[in-house]
């Protein structure tokens, strides 16, 4: 959602976007049997089978030796996909907050083509399990996300004192380390 002459803020590049969703749909989609599939929501299997690919990370492996014509780039950011409770504080114009569970680190994250918040219905302080990956540069959802609890004040509150602690401490990271 674009307003005339407005800069798309919030999520990657959809051309990227469709890269990685292509290429993360085809590779779990081969952990799960048609039956697995059948009369359920693609975000539903697609999330049982990121569930099975944490379980079993060489997968992934196989994937690659199995489709060397996969789009390599987009399989290297799944091999990094962490998979997480994480804490989406709030937003700004460019990048939502999100802490890990511990309140160990903070990031900027990118949605892949939506915003976050209009994928969470407006919210804000909402914990979650979702992935999160380096994509080019940036911190990015792989927009599954199971097991939303909305947080209350008092929570919202805690991890906002966190997240400026962990900025104080510079452990706020807006992208990957470059190598």
């Amino acid at each position: 959602s674009q307003i005339a002459g407005e800069k798309t803020v919030m999520i990657i590049d959809p051309t990227l976007a469709f890269r990685f969703i292509d290429t993360y749909k085809d590779f779990l989609g081969t952990l799960l049997n048609k039956q697995e599939k059948r009369h359920k929501n693609p975000l539903q299997y697609l999330a049982n089978g990121r569930d099975r690919y944490m379980a079993d990370r060489t997968t992934l492996d196989h994937y690659r030796t199995k489709h060397p014509q996969a789009d390599m780039e987009m399989l290297d950011a799944i091999a990094a996909l962490r998979v997480e409770y994480w804490i989406d504080l709030k937003d700004t114009r460019s990048y939502s907050v999100w802490l890990n569970e511990k309140g160990e680190a903070a990031y900027a994250v990118l949605g892949l083509t939506e915003r976050l918040r209009d994928v969470t219905q407006g919210h804000t302080g909402v914990a979650m399990v979702a992935g999160l990956m380096p994509l080019q540069g940036r911190w990015v959802t792989d927009a599954l996300f199971q097991d939303f609890v909305l947080l209350g004040p008092n929570y919202m509150r805690d991890y906002g004192d966190i997240y400026r602690e962990l900025r104080a401490k510079r452990r706020f990271s807006q992208g990957p380390a470059k190598a």
